[in-house]
């Protein structure tokens, strides 16, 4: 999966930080796979005044499924997310407010006016 440019910037700062440049990991606090992230993540959440998110790892997954599937096709997006394209869409097939909006502003093409003056029967 390629680093996107969000998440590069991100851990390229936490790597620049003198405690981690020379570690193979940068993020060492949750590598237990005891480590309850929900319970974390709950937490932060609240700390910043924010609605409760329902599954929010799972909606998170979704929504750069969704951006990946847009952007790059369903090949890459399946590939990249590691799930086969059946899954991609039973599961993360999602159809956000966006896509309502650019739905209603799409215009029809102009009609390709018939060769010769012809029907084109």
């Amino acid at each position: 999966m390629p680093l996107f440019p969000e998440l590069k910037t991100e851990l390229e700062v936490l790597f620049s930080m003198t405690e981690n440049n020379e570690k193979e990991f940068v993020i060492n606090r949750y590598r237990d796979k005891t480590q309850n992230l929900r319970t974390t993540f709950d937490k932060i959440m609240k700390r910043a005044g924010l609605q409760e998110i329902p599954r929010p790892f799972d909606n998170m997954r979704a929504s750069r499924s969704k951006e990946i599937y847009d952007r790059f096709g369903v090949t890459k997006e399946s590939e990249w997310i590691g799930h086969s394209a059946r899954v991609r869409k039973d599961h993360y097939g999602l159809v956000t407010d966006d896509d309502y909006t650019l739905a209603a502003q799409w215009e029809i093409p102009p009609a390709i006016p018939p060769l010769n003056g012809r029907n084109g029967s």
